[in-house]
């Protein structure tokens, strides 16, 4: 179970919910390296373990405890993509395609030989949470499909190129921010989309001296001014603002000001006249006073 909501408290996942309406029993260790738990899996005496977006080092010992070993679906096409956040890599990556791979698991972080791939197309549209739920579908068609030819014996597994790899990282609520001066204007536009719904995107204007936070929930790329600088908003032909990259620009077509409810683009410029020729903040200011007082 996680913490979830404003007031944390604790939510049991999908599939903690279904396998106890299923009455199956659901074990949640805080880390797989308890022998107590080591000890309960080994009695289950399975024929095979699954792992899907767990997030945690499964160890050595208990790899060798399935008869058909630990299966992994991951939601790359490996070697592309190995770690924590696949899905979000391939859309911020402006990838037009991406998959799932059903591999054996070892010792290192999916660097196990393949089973089966399943390509995935992504569409212009798509957002992680549309994204996500699309390799989830071909994931358990691909799974059903070939579990009886791996269970006999007939599915076999092909090592990746690992000279091929690349790697994902965790993502943070940090890089919800963006940094005009460091992204182009459709690295921008993809992040968005990559980072939907979590951990969303975001700008700060310094307004009056006090800083607004700005989610941005629907964005566009599109050729810019080069002359302006980068932070800087302006007024698109059809009044939608605008905001200046490092290359090219980004229409605010949905915005949220901090505390209040989303709002279309053209509407928040009117509610805030000022906004026009602003210049919003290439750093976070929270971040930047954080570093402050770290090294105070």
């Amino acid at each position: 179970d996680q913490p979830a909501g404003r007031k944390g408290e604790m939510r049991a996942s999908p599939v903690a919910l279904a396998a106890r309406e299923s009455l199956v029993p659901v074990l949640q260790p805080q880390s797989l390296k308890d022998e107590t738990i080591q000890g309960e899996l080994a009695a289950l005496r399975a024929d095979l373990f699954l792992v899907a977006a767990y997030g945690k080092i499964v160890p050595k010992a208990m790899l060798a405890l399935p008869r058909l070993g630990c299966l992994n679906l991951h939601g790359s096409i490996l070697p592309k993509y190995r770690g924590a956040s696949p899905i979000q890599a391939a859309i911020a990556a402006g990838e037009e395609q991406t998959g799932v791979t059903l591999m054996k698991m070892d010792e290192l972080v999916d660097h196990g030989p393949v089973y089966a791939v399943v390509t995935v197309p992504i569409e212009p549209s798509d957002t992680y949470g549309s994204l996500e739920k699309k390799l989830a579908d071909a994931a358990a068609e691909m799974l059903t499909s070939h579990l009886e030819d791996l269970s006999l014996g007939k599915l076999k597994p092909k090592a990746q190129h690992h000279d091929d790899a690349t790697f994902t990282k965790i993502i943070g609520r940090e890089e919800a921010f963006v940094a005009w001066a460091e992204l182009d204007a459709a690295a921008i536009e993809r992040r968005r989309r990559a980072f939907d719904p979590w951990p969303g995107l975001y700008a700060v204007w310094v307004r009056k001296g006090a800083p607004m936070r700005l989610k941005l929930l629907d964005v566009c790329a599109k050729k810019g001014h080069a002359d302006l600088k980068p932070g800087t908003v302006y007024v698109a032909k059809d009044g939608t603002p605008a905001v200046a990259a490092k290359h090219g620009a980004v229409c605010l077509f949905q915005v949220q000001p901090e505390g209040k409810k989303p709002m279309d683009g053209k509407a928040f410029l009117n509610g805030y006249p000022d906004f026009k020729d602003a210049v919003l903040e290439l750093e976070d200011p929270s971040a930047k006073a954080q570093r402050t007082e770290d090294k105070a």
